[in-house]
């Protein structure tokens, strides 16, 4: 397997242009540079299916934040090993909530992000990405191929119109898999198949000042004023999504109308708090707070 490199040799020709000098890892079960020359197997790729692949694995990736914040019923927390009999945060729809935040949260330049992501391709180099087998076909055709052979061109096929989500997306998986090693299971992301104590793991290597893999990330950045900007950037989008796959979960997001500035429902994070059991929904937006939890008047 390899992490970057085969999107490279498109440079001087188009996104569909067959890679005919990458041969199959027999073995493995994956693409290697093992005997280039020999059984050769060409892969025809568009730029629409990577970005079905990015944008599915962005999704994946963001349904298993919500799980590891705010677990439910749902397959993904019922995999991690930590659920609830329970609808929980993905009922919420707290992923779009999540990925809305994180593109609108750190407004980066596009030569910033075509650095950061040209620093991500230079890790993936060394430590690939690894789409599990049984949830390839879940982020489309060739998409398999596309994300376990990502490379720093890849943006220029984007056009530079990368989201801080996708961003996050990469950031997420690059540490489960430096976690967990390879990794099964039935989701395309990484990260969705681990269990929820290694899922605090990733998040511990990225909070961690001497995260190996955030300071490579960093060191990679050939601007200098990019460069001394990444480590707060990074750690600002750490918080954000763990504090925000809470808050996403048990907000009015999901049933708010913002024309008529009500709930068409009443919202699910009151119901898992019970806050105002007797309240109509509309109650939603008063003038005055309904009260504190069980009725305490300080804190």
């Amino acid at each position: 397997m390899i992490g970057s490199g085969v999107l490279g040799a498109a440079a001087a020709v188009n996104p569909g242009m067959a890679f005919a000098h990458w041969g199959r890892d027999k073995g493995k079960g994956r693409w290697g540079r093992d005997n280039p020359q020999e059984n050769v197997e060409p892969v025809d790729w568009t730029v629409e299916q990577l970005r079905t692949a990015l944008d599915r694995l962005r999704d994946d990736t963001f349904f298993a934040m919500i799980a590891f914040g705010v677990p439910g019923n749902d397959p993904y927390s019922e995999y991690q090993g930590v659920s609830t009999p329970y609808p929980g945060g993905i009922t919420t729809r707290a992923d779009l909530y999540l990925a809305g935040g994180t593109n609108l949260l750190v407004p980066m330049p596009a030569s910033y992000m075509g650095q950061m992501l040209a620093s991500i391709a230079t890790y993936l180099a060394i430590q690939p990405m690894d789409i599990p087998e049984m949830a390839a076909g879940d982020v489309g055709e060739n998409g398999e191929y596309l994300l376990e052979n990502l490379n720093s061109t890849f943006t220029d096929y984007l056009e530079g119109e990368v989201s801080n989500s996708v961003l996050v997306a990469l950031l997420v998986n690059l540490a489960a898999t430096r976690v967990a090693g390879s990794i099964d299971g039935p989701f395309p992301s990484p990260f969705a198949n681990l269990g929820w104590e290694q899922k605090c793991r990733v998040f511990e290597e990225l909070e961690s000042e001497s995260s190996w893999l955030k300071r490579a990330i960093t060191w990679n950045i050939p601007d200098r004023d990019y460069r001394e900007a990444t480590p707060g950037v990074l750690s600002s989008m750490v918080a954000f999504i763990l504090r925000i796959a809470g808050f996403g979960s048990y907000c009015e997001f999901a049933v708010f109308n913002p024309e008529t500035r009500e709930v068409a429902q009443r919202p699910l994070g009151w119901v898992l708090s019970q806050y105002a059991p007797d309240a109509p929904p509309s109650g939603i937006g008063s003038d005055d707070f309904i009260g504190y939890y069980q009725g305490r008047r300080s804190v």
